[in-house]
């Protein structure tokens, strides 16, 4: 689902608001000339949507983890196709075959950007800090007991199954990214505003600003001069779409992160739009237990709610082949995607009625629903509104920007909520999405079966487990835990100065550090 696109026309229902952009040629930057060679490309110049709240990976938003990219290297790397390969570690894998004890060598040689040297003492203190910190990834991995087994070896054991704990360690999720143990015993908190990794660069703390501007140099004494394609990043923070578009036209940027209104006039710009549908959007049936007394205790309810939705329709309006429409929360790539439940939600909002009627709702009723205001979100929020209208049901929209959607979401007093979720194998969507714990389920509602069967599942070798995720999705479909609606991508989109690139549904971002000047 991944795509380098270059020309494209989107076509936007009447029913929505046209965001409109004047398309002008991409202009050439006057950026120097650069080889590739790692022999240094001038400045590759970034745009971002927001800042992040700290610099230190162990307290660091994954949705920010491009500002820790520079900077950090990571235990393991993920590469384009999803494969994992060696980072800052050379060899990983359990030891027992339930999934709770896990080894790992590091790389001889590696030096942090202090002159501190990776070593088996040095991961665990990083885990040690990440145990201490608040990523919102840190439980991926945290919650073991470390141990250097010699010099180059570390051995991480949990009491329960963590069987995703190679990909938890990439640069992907923060977690895999390493700091100066000596910075981490002498004094922790600099890594909030300054950086002590072992990546190709180091942050240029008085050319930085805070929540602005972020400027990032080559490090002389870095290992793989190869890596080191740029002799500065700069990533500057730019909340509005239409400036970072034209900031790119301009020159004035070479690499943005993109969204939906923007991407036809990128399109047309000629510039490299990159996007794999990977982020689902739809409704959260919370309330499923009928904690809030609502009327989603009916798992007649959840039904109609699921046919009176046009997946193919709205995915069509708002995405065309940007995206495509969806029944599931994770990608078709995903063990424990099912392809027999592709349209198992048909459009029939005559079907609906009839649920709701023997439901004991004929005349439908109100719903309460916190929902985003960003762009996309608020779109797809529009549109549940109106075609469940149609069958008698009022979504009572209470839209609120990014913080305070999530708080409020997560407070446990909404029975429904719009979402855009990111897929993920199937353990991490039940810590984050759908267990008893799951901070997207505020009500901890589940099954027994799901919880059963993902414990089972855990607990063996992860291409013995398909079977098992399919079980728990299939049961998270039928009995309608979500209406999910269509995968949407979040965009990237790179000027004429960067070499091509691609992006897939296995890794939809692009590591800054893997961006290559145009030959």
């Amino acid at each position: 689902m991944s795509r380098l696109r270059s020309h494209r026309a989107l076509a936007i229902t009447a029913t929505l608001a046209a965001v409109g952009i004047v398309a002008a040629g991409c202009a050439s930057s006057n950026h120097p000339d650069a080889s590739g060679d790692g022999s240094g490309g001038g400045t590759l110049r970034i745009a971002l949507a927001a800042p992040p709240t700290s610099l230190d990976p162990a307290n660091m938003e994954q949705s920010t983890s491009p500002f820790a990219q520079p900077a950090y290297d990571a235990l393991i790397r993920v590469d384009e196709d999803g494969t994992l390969s060696p980072g800052l570690a050379t060899e990983w894998g359990f030891t027992d075959d339930e999934n709770r004890v896990f080894e790992l060598t590091v790389r001889d040689g590696v030096t942090f950007s202090d002159g501190a040297e990776l070593d088996a003492d040095a991961v665990v203190a990083n885990l040690e800090h990440l145990d201490e910190g608040n990523s919102n990834v840190a439980g991926l991995v945290n919650g073991g007991t470390y141990t250097a087994v010699d010099d180059m070896t570390v051995r991480i054991e949990w009491d329960a199954p963590h069987p995703l704990a190679a990909q938890a360690l990439t640069q992907t999720w923060v977690s895999g990214m390493m700091a100066s143990p000596d910075v981490l015993a002498d004094d922790p908190d600099s890594l909030a505003t300054q950086t002590a990794g072992a990546g190709p660069y180091e942050l240029d703390a008085a050319n930085t600003t805070a929540g602005s501007t972020y400027t990032y140099t080559a490090r002389d004494d870095y290992g793989d001069p190869d890596r080191q394609s740029w002799d500065e990043i700069v990533i500057t923070v730019m909340d509005n779409p239409d400036q970072r578009l034209n900031a790119l036209r301009t020159g004035e940027i070479d690499y943005m992160v993109g969204d939906l209104s923007t991407a036809d006039s990128a399109e047309a710009d000629g510039v490299q739009v990159l996007y794999a549908p990977t982020i689902v959007y739809g409704l959260s049936l919370l309330d499923r237990d009928g904690a809030l007394d609502s009327p989603l205790q009916d798992l007649r309810v959840r039904q109609a709610i699921n046919h009176a939705l046009d997946r193919e329709g709205i995915a069509e309006a708002l995405l065309g082949d940007y995206g495509f429409a969806t029944e599931q929360t994770i990608v078709p790539s995903e063990p424990g995607y099912l392809e027999d439940h592709e349209g198992y939600w048909s459009y029939d909002p005559d079907l609906a009625r009839e649920l709701l009627t023997e439901a004991g709702y004929p005349d439908g009723f109100t719903l309460p629903v916190i929902a985003s205001t960003t762009a996309t979100a608020a779109q797809f929020a529009q549109i549940y509104a109106g075609q469940l209208e149609e069958v008698g049901i009022t979504l009572e929209l209470d839209t609120r920007p990014g913080p305070d959607y999530f708080e409020a979401m997560t407070s446990g007093t909404f029975p429904a909520a719009g979402i855009g979720y990111g897929s993920q194998p199937m353990p991490m969507e039940y810590d984050g999405l759908f267990g008893p714990d799951a901070s997207f389920n505020p009500l901890g509602v589940t099954s027994q079966t799901v919880q059963d069967t993902l414990a089972e599942a855990t607990s063996m070798p992860q291409d013995e487990a398909v079977s098992l995720y399919e079980d728990i999705n299939r049961e998270i479909i039928e009995d309608a835990w979500y209406a999910p609606v269509a995968f949407a991508p979040v965009f990237y989109y790179a000027a004429d100065t960067i070499a091509p690139t691609a992006v897939t549904d296995a890794r939809p971002q692009v590591p800054l550090t893997e961006l290559q000047p145009a030959a």
